[in-house]
């Protein structure tokens, strides 16, 4: 049997890229596609090699159970179902450097690290996690029920009954998969690896009496099995948490994860930003003016917040309220365990109108208030003794956050850019 290390032309003491070059070389030099027509069929033999000895080589695990079994490790279902040419995503992901760039996007992304070694383990289970903000406010773990494939506790996973036995496919000659040239185009073609369509990648057949009565011969079964997920205080939308080992199972191989990402639905009190929360609380003209100490916010533990606005301190609309150490929890950082910040905008609620029951109250405030005359709007005029003319405007009042253009928006505009070219001409005079 050929030594693999001599087909690459490497020592057995050749690190990983001096594999990888090795491997470049050698496929480049045997494919098919670069020998006469006459060379071809040999060609093909040499590069299905090639190729399969840099998949062993090139991967930690495989190569470490190649240097002590040899390929006797890849034979009776040991390694992962033995080997056998690289597929074609495979070949170009490590012919042209894999990771980042042309190569990556062949990835086949059965979990992490992708590449051939994950072929060992099934896919990872993805799955939404809907949580409140109160619940990642405090922590919580949270039931989910979850359905899976699990391999057959009757059989153990060869799908036959417990006295019978199978016998090796003819086709795939208990490899499971079979062999074939697939072409790419420009006259090329790649050696690919497929499930054997006979014993569907079993690599042996079973008869049909000699199944097992639970899976039918299929090795796997369904449970449905609830899963506790823990969420931490501080976590953010879109964070993921792993259950190790508890996606589906199939026979032979490594039980990929669940994977959980996070998705917090909106609060009708706070909004979130980072570590900082933010949310707005209804105060009084009177409580404006002249302060106030009352509970203002219910927080997300149900602890009510009172706020001390003493009196003298003015409070304007939309102005904020900065209480320290009452936003979100801090999972990580230099910050950890600690808190950010709640910010309170402050609305004021003024009266309705004719709130005075007769003009006696009303003027009482007037002069409680005791704010100082308006200045007056009118320009000096040369004649000192000729009174300005008034004129009693109508009015209507809009509601807050209405337009104030008026009339046409395009006229508007056009008002506006004929300002701007002003300005510009006036900055280039300068």
């Amino acid at each position: 049997m050929d030594d693999l290390y001599e087909i690459l032309g490497v020592h057995k003491t050749a690190t990983s890229i001096e594999i990888k070059k090795a491997y470049h070389k050698a496929a480049l030099s045997s494919h098919p596609d670069k020998v006469p027509e006459d060379q071809r069929e040999e060609a093909e033999v040499r590069f299905k090699k090639v190729s399969q000895a840099y998949e062993i080589l090139s991967d930690g695990s495989k190569r470490e159970e190649y240097d002590r079994y040899g390929m006797d490790a890849f034979t009776n279902g040991h390694g992962g179902g033995g080997p056998g040419g690289m597929s074609e995503d495979d070949f170009f992901q490590e012919f042209f450097g894999g990771g980042a760039g042309f190569g990556s996007s062949f990835g086949r992304g059965h979990g992490p690290g992708g590449g051939r070694s994950a072929s060992r383990r099934t896919p990872d289970a993805q799955a939404t996690l809907n949580v409140t903000l109160k619940a990642v406010y405090l922590g919580k773990t949270e039931k989910m029920s979850i359905k899976r494939s699990i391999v057959c506790q009757q059989c153990k996973g060869s799908g036959a009954k417990a006295s019978a036995k199978s016998h090796k496919c003819a086709k795939c000659n208990g490899h499971g998969s079979v062999e074939s040239l697939r072409p790419i185009g420009n006259g090329l073609a790649i050696p690919v690896s497929t499930k054997c369509p006979i014993c569907a990648g079993r690599g042996q057949i079973i008869k049909e009496k000699d199944k097992c009565k639970k899976c039918k011969g299929e090795r796997i079964t369904s449970e449905t099995k609830i899963v506790e997920v823990y969420i931490p205080a501080g976590s953010k939308n879109g964070e993921k948490i792993v259950k190790k080992g508890m996606a589906d199972e199939e026979p032979g191989k490594e039980t990929g994860d669940i994977v959980f990402t996070i998705n917090i639905s909106e609060n009708s009190t706070f909004i979130r930003n980072g570590s900082s929360l933010r949310a707005s609380i209804n105060i009084t003209l009177v409580e404006a003016l002249c302060g106030f100490n009352r509970p203002v916010i219910q927080h997300l533990d149900e602890r009510v917040l009172r706020v001390k606005v003493p009196p003298g301190k003015v409070i304007k609309p939309h102005e904020v309220l900065l209480l320290e150490g009452e936003g979100m929890p801090i999972k990580t950082g230099a910050s950890a365990g600690g808190r950010g910040d709640l910010y309170l905008e402050v609305i004021i609620e003024f009266p309705k109108d004719n709130w005075f029951s007769d003009m006696t109250e009303m003027r009482r405030v007037a002069d409680a208030l005791a704010f100082p005359a308006p200045k007056p709007v009118f320009s000096a005029r040369n004649d000192k003794d000729a009174p300005p003319i008034e004129h009693e405007a109508g009015y209507t009042i809009l509601a807050a956050g209405s337009s104030f253009l008026g009339g046409d928006d395009e006229d508007w505009d056009d008002e506006e850019k004929e300002e701007e070219d002003g300005e510009e001409a006036g900055c280039s005079a300068q």
